[in-house]
């Protein structure tokens, strides 16, 4: 009954506080976005000052009296250190690293004075999050501050509402700011080791897992990208003749297909962290290697942004009817 009664007011409050929070990859920090309230112990300082000024009055004391006017110019000197250990920084989005389901994600942040002030124990950290960090700023006028996020799920995560406090100096006031920085992180499938598909030979399941030393050299050829690095011809390279890659009698160049139809009988989160898995595998073994989903192929190579391509796709990866949960 009392929150329905109350709700409109709290509609219109959150609404206000809304409208005063900064978005971007870049936001300072000023008057109209800081909010500043007091602490447990502020309200103890506000109920001390309080009451000594009323026993000064009540025994008309001079020395109380001073010594009430003393603490409440103190606590109102606090309210604008305490403000002005936000006001004028400048908190910019960096990059936000990838990773896997169930590691941390990581979000590099930029903070920066644009004044001559120190700031002292401010404390960023993301709604929900534990721990955070506080950073100081004096000689250096910037720092770079790395946040970090849980991933739960796979896809795009975007961290939330960015909080950034103070209480400094005296701990009786406590001066924030939500902050909506843009930015997220792509988080891919966990891996998981499951069969190799049926599809693949007993050759290409075997340098997956071990060196081929057996085959004979059978010449040079030019080098051509995605090729393995322990084919390419170093001693000719070191020579000045430029990059040639080694061939092998009884090998020849196997391109694996990461296909969707491939491990038919798991459920989707399962064939994703399995191909997840796959792709890395065949990534370390310097394996041209393909994706084929469901409305997306990308064409089999190798190398960190064929990978980061590949991942990208599976975390992103949103299954219709070939759903099996």
């Amino acid at each position: 009954m009392l929150r329905a009664l109350f709700q409109p007011i709290t509609d219109v409050v959150t609404r206000w506080v809304a409208s005063r929070r900064p978005k971007g990859r870049s936001v300072e920090l000023k008057q109209k976005n800081i909010f500043i309230f007091p602490t447990v112990a502020g309200w103890a300082y506000l109920t001390v000052c309080l009451v000594l000024y009323l026993v000064a009055i009540n025994y008309q004391n001079n020395l109380i009296h001073g010594v009430s006017f003393l603490l409440i110019a103190l606590g109102v000197l606090t309210i604008h250190y305490t403000f002005f250990n936000l006001s004028g920084l400048t908190v910019s989005a960096v990059k936000a690293g990838h990773c896997y389901v169930g590691e941390m994600a990581e979000f590099s942040l930029n903070v920066e004075a644009n004044n001559l002030r120190h700031y002292e124990n401010v404390h960023l950290c993301f709604r929900g999050e534990e721990g955070g960090q506080y950073f100081y700023l004096g000689a250096t006028r910037e720092r770079r501050v790395t946040l970090y996020v849980k991933a739960r799920k796979r896809g795009y995560l975007t961290p939330g509402l960015l909080k950034i406090e103070t209480v400094f100096p005296f701990g009786l006031l406590r001066a924030w700011s939500w902050v909506a920085l843009d930015l997220s992180a792509t988080v891919y499938p966990k891996p998981h080791k499951g069969r190799l598909p049926a599809t693949f030979n007993e050759d290409v399941d075997g340098r997956l897992g071990n060196e081929n030393k057996g085959d004979d050299f059978s010449g040079l050829d030019a080098y051509r990208p995605g090729t393995s690095l322990r084919h390419i011809a170093w001693k000719q390279y070191a020579q000045g003749r430029g990059l040639l890659s080694k061939n092998y009698v009884g090998q020849e160049s196997q391109k694996i297909w990461l296909s969707w139809e491939a491990w038919s009988e798991l459920s989707t989160e399962a064939r994703l962290s399995v191909m997840t898995y796959w792709a890395r595998e065949c990534e370390h073994q310097q394996q041209e290697y393909g994706l084929s989903l469901p409305h997306t192929s990308i064409k089999p190579a190798t190398g960190p942004d064929h990978l980061h391509r590949v991942l990208t796709e599976l975390a992103l990866f949103r299954a219709k009817d070939s759903d099996r949960e």
